[in-house]
């Protein structure tokens, strides 16, 4: 074999295996939950905020009822819902996953939130969380630490000077 075929050869098997190991995708029954991800905080924040894709391939709805991690004293589900002009997080019994379709927990949106950290985790690493479903069951999954890519669109308060 020629030393440039092999190096090709090399190479492209490099890039394939590299691929799974950076992929982060789970099935949990019916459920595939994709791309689970946590914005990194300051080393010294007390909370940090899950989010993934989840795809209910079954035709039953399921429902996440739970979750919780070694690294937080405590793990709610969350959702923003808009209320009094405004928007505000509050912590939900469960989210639904409707059948054949799926649900996005992503920032602004329903997500999970941890709380009393005990291991703040840093960018680059990842963190356990297990999720407990209604009708899949229990799974864990590893949430990748990562940078944050988006930016909440926040008014600003009004001045004295802008009342007149």
């Amino acid at each position: 074999m020629k030393k440039s075929t092999f190096i090709t050869l090399l190479f492209s098997s490099a890039l394939f295996l590299s691929s799974f190991a950076n992929a982060h995708d789970y099935k949990a029954g019916d459920l595939q939950i994709d791309h689970p991800w946590s914005k990194a905080v300051p080393p010294n924040s007390s909370v940090a905020a899950a989010f993934f894709n989840v795809t209910n391939h079954g035709s039953e709805n399921d429902v996440l009822i739970s979750a919780k991690s070694p690294i937080a004293g405590k793990v709610e589900l969350h959702a923003h819902i808009h209320e009094d002009g405004m928007m505000k997080m509050r912590e939900v019994k469960n989210i639904e996953i409707p059948a054949n379709d799926g649900t996005a927990l992503k920032p602004g949106a329903n997500h999970i939130m941890l709380f009393n950290l005990t291991k703040v985790p840093k960018l680059g690493e990842r963190f356990p969380l297990t999720l407990h479903f209604k009708n899949a069951g229990e799974i864990t999954i590893e949430v990748a630490v990562e940078k944050a890519t988006y930016q909440m669109e926040m008014k600003p308060e009004k001045t004295k000077e802008q009342h007149h």
